[in-house]
């Protein structure tokens, strides 16, 4: 018989009861004292796991029984009752769902963050509008220095013009000087070989270098004023480029203070984080009142079903659902109904190998009466009455 089959540590061999019992039947001398003991031990084995499956099958065919005895117990509430445990069931399907959402949310903030927000929860208002002047300031700041650089650029490309100039002025002096003393001394050369009256046309060189003269003075003039304008206005831009690139340090130095300390890289993302935060805080603080709330309608749930009678409360604060469900409820009571005819089998099945098992070790007494005494001392080591 397969049931009685046990494995033996290696060297042993393995022994079946049913074959050993066959084996002393067909004897006559019947099987040694050590092999009839090997047997009985064997069937003993399987009465005290039988046993041990049969008390535990009892135990959860008892508990199953319970359930449905409480559901009828439930479905008998009167009607005031009933809907007082309907309530506590409803609020908390809808707690357990407020909560576990917020147990799931992904919209919570890391916890150094929210440890640093919640440290300075107070200031953070009042830090969250100076940040937001001092990004308006540095970009007014930035915009001065745009400004102040195409000023600058201007001054430059004027005094370079200027010096340009200068440079076209001392060229014009040159040439102009040297076109003068040419045509002075060509008039007077054929003023001399010629005896021809060139006063005029020399009165008229004399006219043209005192003109070129003139504008080179003139220009030379402006240009000098210009360049001193160009200087004093370049000087002035420097000097203003300076204060406004110290405003702008100062500036980016409280900033970067304000970042490092609230782990933030801009206002924008201050803000954000903020609005998490305040989030956060609130769904925290609506998770501790749904706490708070679903505490209560658990003992308002198990209060009504204790003065019912009910034997196992608790198990309905996890399938709520079914008290408000009659389709639920009939599934739950079906599966249950299943449950217990499964154990019941269950039990039967164990009942009759038990039999067997008794079967077996009345066998091997009758077998050979001198073991007799062998079968009652085994079975009392095992805990079995014989």
């Amino acid at each position: 018989m397969g049931l009685f089959r046990r494995k033996k540590r290696e060297g042993e061999q393995t022994l079946d009861a049913g074959e050993a019992l066959r084996q002393l039947k067909r004897s006559k001398k019947g099987l040694s004292r050590e092999e009839t003991a090997q047997i009985i031990g064997v069937v003993c084995e399987q009465v005290e796991e039988l046993k041990r499956q049969i008390a535990v099958s009892q135990k959860e065919y008892e508990a199953v029984t319970s359930y449905l005895t409480d559901m009828q117990k439930i479905d008998r509430m009167a009607e005031e009752n009933r809907q007082a445990v309907n309530d506590a069931a409803r609020n908390i399907l809808n707690l357990t769902k407020e909560r576990v959402k917020y147990q799931n949310s992904t919209e919570r903030l890391p916890i150094e963050q929210y440890r640093a927000m919640e440290r300075y929860e107070k200031e953070i208002p009042g830090e969250l509008k100076n940040i937001y002047e001092q990004e308006q300031y540095r970009e007014m700041i930035y915009s001065d220095l745009r400004q102040l650089e195409g000023e600058r650029g201007v001054i430059e490309y004027e005094r370079e013009s200027a010096q340009d100039k200068k440079i076209f002025l001392k060229n014009l002096a040159v040439f102009g000087g040297f076109l003068v003393v040419l045509l002075f001394a060509t008039l007077l050369v054929i003023n001399l070989i010629t005896k021809t009256d060139m006063f005029l046309p020399m009165l008229l060189v004399l006219a043209l270098a005192a003109g070129i003269t003139a504008y080179i003075a003139v220009v030379e003039g402006q240009i000098k004023k210009t360049l001193r304008e160009s200087d004093y206005k370049l000087n002035r831009v420097i000097q203003l480029t300076n204060k406004v690139k110290i405003k702008l340090v100062n500036c980016a130095n409280a900033l970067d203070y304000s970042y490092e300390k609230y782990r933030v890289q801009s206002y924008r993302e201050f803000a954000v984080i903020w609005e998490k935060y305040v989030r956060t805080k609130d769904e925290e603080r609506r998770y501790r009142k749904s706490t708070e709330l679903l505490e209560h309608y658990n003992r308002t749930l198990m209060d009504e079903l204790f003065n019912a009678e009910v034997r196992d409360v608790e198990i309905w604060l996890y399938q709520a659902e079914a008290l408000l469900d009659e389709k639920e409820m009939v599934e739950v009571r079906h599966h249950l109904n299943i449950r217990r005819q499964k154990i019941r089998e269950r039990l039967e099945f164990n009942h009759s190998q038990l039999a067997l098992c008794e079967e077996e070790l009345s066998q091997i007494a009758k077998g050979n009466s001198a073991y007799a005494d062998l079968v009652e001392e085994i079975a009392g080591k095992h805990g079995i009455s014989w």
